[in-house]
């Protein structure tokens, strides 16, 4: 039998564009995208930092990297949303503070639009997951939330792929590093992953929260099986969340 390589080849990449094509892939992408930006927001900020301190110095203690780069901008304080105003003033006031001159004043404007652009942009990749999420898998984006759910294609690869794991699986989704460590210190291994990290956990005791992680990934293993055979179930699956939240608060307060 004579194998057409040509036809074979282009075959193999028609289907991986449609696979790289798929909603699931452009979420792990812009997902994969924002969270490398804060660390090149941070860096670029260290750096203006250094240069704004000679005039603002300890200025950036007050506000945050967005508002820092708007004043720096406009010079004016009537747009931040602060209550330290007062001391900001006097850091403006200051004696120590030195002018800076005209090619290190566009140096600095230069720094903060880039600096807010890459917050703009962050924040538009973030929008656009949730959208993603909330228009082609809604069970999916309620239960996990965005930010989880984006995680947890991250590490499973796809949504076919994360629908195919058992609710065990899901539950320890990021935590791999950790349970392999565990196992060879035959240490006590994980309860969690990237669920760490839910709204819903937050102000359960550690022994409720592993309860309550189990809850969560049993109805994202099944939110996740509903999207991809587009039944909405979300207000069902989050309304047993809730009630089961409730009753481990009640038995902690006991």
């Amino acid at each position: 039998m004579t194998i057409n390589r040509e036809l074979f080849f282009k075959e193999a990449q028609e289907k991986i564009k449609e696979e790289l094509n798929t909603t699931d892939q452009k979420i792990i992408l812009y997902s994969l995208i924002s969270e490398k930006l804060p660390k090149n927001i941070n860096e670029l900020f260290e750096q203006i930092r250094i240069i704004t301190d000679l005039k603002y110095p300890t200025l950036d203690q007050y506000l945050t990297i967005e508002e820092y780069c708007n004043f720096l901008l406009d010079n004016s304080l009537e747009k931040l949303n602060t209550d330290k105003k007062k001391e900001i003033e006097k850091i403006i006031s200051g004696e120590i503070s030195i002018t800076f001159d005209q090619n290190e004043q566009k140096l600095v404007d230069n720094f903060s639009k880039n600096i807010l652009d890459l917050i703009v942009l962050k924040n538009d990749l973030d929008q656009e997951i949730s959208n993603l999420l909330k228009e082609n898998y809604p069970n999916f984006y309620l239960i996990a939330t965005p930010k989880i759910a984006s995680k947890m294609l991250q590490i499973s690869g796809s949504i076919k792929r994360l629908a195919k794991m058992p609710a065990s699986t899901i539950q320890l989704l990021g935590s791999e590093k950790s349970f392999f460590k565990a196992l060879k210190l035959s240490k006590n291994t994980p309860k969690y992953g990237v669920l760490y990290n839910h709204e819903i956990l937050f102000d359960l005791n550690k022994k409720n929260k592993a309860k309550m992680a189990r809850m969560i990934a049993n109805k994202i293993s099944i939110a996740v099986k509903s999207d991809l055979n587009k039944n909405n179930v979300s207000a069902d699956l989050y309304e047993k969340i809730i009630r089961k939240k409730e009753e481990l608060l009640n038995l902690q307060k006991k």
